[in-house]
């Protein structure tokens, strides 16, 4: 087809161009015009990542072609401000935390500049309704709807436009204060770069194709006719892969390109490189595979009968964890009642807003160098190595800002096709997932089979449980092993229980791999073991609150795994916190009642553990230099995803150091030698861990610039400190010298004020699995990790009995964290896993039929909009760690843990029905109560 010209305006200049015209909008700008604040997140229309402004009206540009942009008016986020300057919204979303991976930002910014541009004073609802096409799965939304209610008060003022330095904190004093981030200017603007935003002279690109069968021998595979397309430069298959064929953090063993077999739809076969992405979709083509297609296996329960298939040659358990403590028989022969039930979780889609990409750059020195948005890069660095059969030394890994991950980017899917590619052709190679090719490939939350029996006295104590789990870890280990084993230990939830009996199992199917998501195991028995406290507190006739007072853990308790927990343990004062909170809400319920409503409130707990635990080692590493310009460089490991954990880090190295906030620079997530290895960004890990590491490198930095300084002014150390960006006379105030000037002169004279430290943390053990051990011969030994986080979260909902619908009117959310270095980031974390979970409860489901994806789209996984976003009570509750930096421990995971139990709590509540089987959608809402008799036929009108 030919090329069409095409006249537009783009951010107020005169744009002509000759384009193909089907191009897309989306693409002509990223690629044509290198305007990357405009997202491709899905490029079907269902994420808004890729939002403009066309002709005054919010448009998705994926679904633009140009051959309809001629003539028209284009607004993209880089046009927004004069140069230097923020737009309100950008400065309010900064100041309201609106900002976390920052992919969603530009596509959510633009819709709300085009509500406001025709609407100054928008409602609740009217801000709602216009950001609805905007998916975002960080912040939960309520700190986008106060930065729109914010921005459209300061437009109203006449403010135009803010000046950025006057966001950043000038103090030092930061720890526990709602600064700034330090990547939200750049994500506000657009002008943050993700893997796909690089552009590199004479790229090329590469793409996988993909297994037809869930599971299949693979016979022979024909590349001749892709070979021969033109603009093709290579087609990889397994026999090209120079080392070892098979990448996985725990177990290596999912192959880069399958040789003999493929066991999910997800497996590569073969990987074509081209001058372009067209071309390569088109070789793709023209590849055959000859398959013989063998039987599967789809669910755990059919992967457990003595004649299934194996899956892999040592059999389809991938693990089985066992824990035991007490005497389980006796515990139940005690019991006045006892409950039983059988609960269902399913699979769950990351549907992070950017989707996997990578960039493998050939360097003239024989080294590779590989960009990506990894949760881990030196792990990335091993395992390429491995692939490619290079020293570690000859690959570098690097990471980029991270458009959410969620634990979906531990593994490498798309680095190591990246890595091969570039490593045969000597050309830098990209490699960009669909969104389709995205949601087939990652792994997933695991689907969980959970067989629960809960025994209690009559006073409410719980004095056993017993508990079997089935997960369905697909085809390949990734983290299923590791996944299971926290489902294992906090299976029962945060309570005193003397007596337990706990099996659960990974087990292989023919399905996606599952592995890390977040919450790492503890949603999917959170929701059953907190129905099955809910269930018996109406069998005893206790409020729901009441019950989990009576067997909430406590400082000197022991865990169900053996660990006696000496200290921070804040789930009775996140129980009490929730308390006080659903209390102020009674009247207005009440209200609601009355005018026929049917009202529920829904309590649960949760508790998770912060590091990697359960034997591993937990390690982490920081440098912190002084630069002549007075600055701070400080080096970290640990990646960002958006969580805020380079902000975290500059808060700690600044209140350490005494140095100004605003003068601290982060860098990090490279295996240069110039980075220590803070392992992978999971396990809610980075702010103890890595914190801990800042924490004492700073303290030494500032030994050796206060020794420094004291030399040079023969003055007594212990009479000087730092104070914002000088070394000041503590007796009488006076300014000795400023931190630019010391570092300059360290410098003449040879010396490089900087300081390192490696940080270790405390050691974890394996779990017991005899009944028969005593921890107070050897409490240390049962330490399976070595920090946790508790909360309680209260869901009050109202349901319509004709349809079913659930309308989630408030969660409260109660957590202890320890220490919030960032209140603002903390809540955050919070309003974004309440509303993740709120997802897992009524609407989220990865559905496969027989190993092929159903839900192939964002939209078909049902991710939650801002239009199903509750009022959301984040409540922070602090229990200091003794070993945490500055007594914190994370917030990244457990806020979504009691979320779902809570609602589904809350049904129960408002209508007298138990839903078993997640999500709790309107059909099985509507079955439950026909199973009652209750059910209500719509009313005719």
């Amino acid at each position: 087809m030919e090329n069409i010209s095409v006249r537009l305006v783009v951010n107020g200049k005169e744009v002509i161009a000759q384009v193909p015209p089907q191009m897309l909008l989306l693409t002509f700008l990223r690629e044509r015009l290198r305007l990357t604040g405009t997202k491709n997140g899905c490029a079907q229309g269902h994420c808004g990542a890729c939002m403009v402004i066309f002709d005054g009206e919010a448009k998705r540009s994926c679904l633009i072609k140009m051959s309809q942009a001629d003539g028209k008016r284009v607004e993209t986020i880089e046009g927004l401000a004069p140069p230097g300057e923020l737009h309100p919204l950008q400065a309010a979303f900064i100041r309201q935390g609106a900002i976390q991976c920052g992919f969603c930002t530009p596509g959510m910014i633009m819709s709300a500049k085009a509500l406001l541009d025709e609407n100054p004073s928008p409602s609740v609802e009217e801000i709602k309704s216009a950001l609805a096409r905007n998916l975002c799965r960080c912040t939960g939304y309520v700190s986008i709807i106060r930065a729109v209610q914010e921005a459209s008060e300061m437009m109203r003022q006449g403010i135009k436009s803010v000046s950025p330095p006057s966001l950043l904190e000038r103090s030092y004093q930061v720890v526990g204060q709602a600064v700034a981030r330090k990547d939200a200017v750049l994500k506000a603007k657009g002008d943050t770069k993700y893997a796909d935003d690089l552009f590199v002279e004479g790229t090329v690109y590469a793409k996988a194709l993909r297994s037809e069968y869930p599971h299949a021998e693979i016979l022979g595979i024909d590349t001749r006719e892709a070979e021969a397309t033109p603009g093709v430069i290579a087609v990889l298959t397994a026999k090209d892969v120079p080392g070892h064929n098979g990448f996985g953090l725990i177990f290596p063993h999912q192959p880069v390109l399958a040789r003999d077999k493929v066991r999910y739809v997800g497996d590569a076969v073969a990987l074509v490189v081209a001058e372009t992405q067209d071309i390569a979709e088109e070789a793709l083509r023209k590849i055959r595979v000859d398959y013989r297609e063998l039987r599967g296996v789809f669910t755990p329960q059919e992967a457990l009968l003595p004649d299934a298939p194996k899956i892999h040659e040592e059999g389809n358990i991938l693990k089985h964890h066992k824990i035991r403590r007490g005497d389980i028989d006796k515990g139940f022969a005690e019991a006045d009642v006892i409950i039983e039930g059988r609960y269902y979780t399913p699979f769950i889609e990351h549907a992070y807003l950017e989707p996997e990409a990578s960039l493998a750059v050939p360097e003239k020195d024989g080294c590779l160098t590989v960009y990506s948005a990894s949760q881990g890069v030196f792990t990335d660095r091993d395992q390429i190595s491995a692939i490619l059969n290079l020293p570690k030394e000859k690959v570098r890994a690097i990471h980029l800002p991270t458009g959410g991950a969620f634990g979906g980017k531990e593994e490498p899917v798309v680095q190591v096709l990246s890595a091969l590619a570039a490593y045969h052709t000597k050309r830098p190679v990209k490699v960009v997932f669909s969104r389709k090719e995205s949601i087939r490939v990652h792994p997933k939350r695991h689907a969980q089979y959970l067989h629960y029996r809960t025994g209690a006295a009559r006073e409410g104590r719980i004095v056993a449980v017993e508990v079997e789990i089935l997960g369905d870890t697909g085809a390949y280990a990734s983290l299923g092993a590791e996944v299971l084993f926290r489902s294992a230990c906090f299976s029962c939830g945060p309570y005193r229980i003397p007596n337990v009996k706990v099996d659960a199992y990974a087990v292989y199917t023919n399905n996606v791999p599952c592995g890390a998501m977040r919450g790492f195991g503890t949603p999917q028995p959170a929701f059953a073991a907190e129905s099955q406290m809910d269930r018996v507190a109406e069998q005893l006739g206790l409020d729901p609150l009441e019950i989990r007072e009576i067997n909430a853990l406590e400082e000197g308790d022991t865990t169900i795994t053996g660990h006696i927990l000496e200290s921070s343990v804040g789930i009775k004062e996140s129980l009490a916190a929730v308390k006080k909170a659903v209390a102020r809400t009674e009247q207005e319920m009440q209200e609601r009642r009355k005018r026929g409503s049917k009202i529920g409130v829904g309590v649960a707990c949760a508790y998770k553990n912060v590091g990697l635990g359960g034997v591993i080692k937990d390690a982490a590493g920081a440098i912190v230099e002084l630069k002549e310009d007075g600055t701070i460089k400080l080096s970290v490991g640990t990646a960002e995803m958006g969580q805020g954990t380079y902000s975290a880090m500059a808060q700690i190295a600044a209140q350490t150091l005494g140095i100004n906030y605003n003068k601290i620079e982060v860098f990090g997530g490279d295996t240069s030698s110039e980075i220590l290895d803070s392992g992978v960004t999971t396990a809610s890990r980075q702010t103890f861990v890595s914190g801990n590491a800042v924490l004492a490198a700073s303290q030494k930095l500032k030994e050796t610039i206060l020794s420094f300084a004291s030399q040079e002014f023969n003055i007594d150390p212990q009479r000087i400190s730092i104070r914002g960006d000088r070394i000041v006379d503590k007796g009488d105030g006076r300014n000795l010298i400023g931190l630019a000037e010391l570092a300059a002169l360290a410098r003449k004279k040879g010396q490089i004020l900087r300081a390192d430290h490696y940080y270790l943390a405390p050691r974890t053990y394996p779990l017991p699995e005899r009944a028969d051990w005593d921890p107070s011969v050897s409490p240390e030994t049962y330490r399976i990790h070595f920090s946790y986080c508790f909360g309680t979260q209260a869901a009050i909902v109202e349901v319509d009995e004709e349809t079913g619908e659930v309308k989630i009117l408030k969660v409260i959310a109660a957590h202890d964290v320890g220490k919030a270095i960032h209140p603002r980031n903390v809540k955050g974390q919070m309003e974004g896993g309440v509303v993740m979970g709120l997802g897992y409860a009524l609407r989220e489901e990865f559905r496969l039929e027989e190993g092929r994806i159903i839900t192939d789209t964002l939209s078909k996984c049902h991710i939650p909009t801002i239009r199903e976003t509750p009022e959301i009570e984040a409540i922070i509750v602090e229990d200091s760690h003794p070993q945490g930096p500055y007594g914190a421990k994370g917030m990244g995971e457990v806020s979504m843990s009691p979320t779902a139990p809570a609602i589904i709590n809350a049904i129960h509540d408002a209508l007298g029905i138990r839903i078993t089987e997640l999500p709790a959608t309107r059909e099985k809402i509507l079955q439950a109560l026909e199973e009652k008799g209750r059910f209500k036929k719509p009313s005719s009108s």
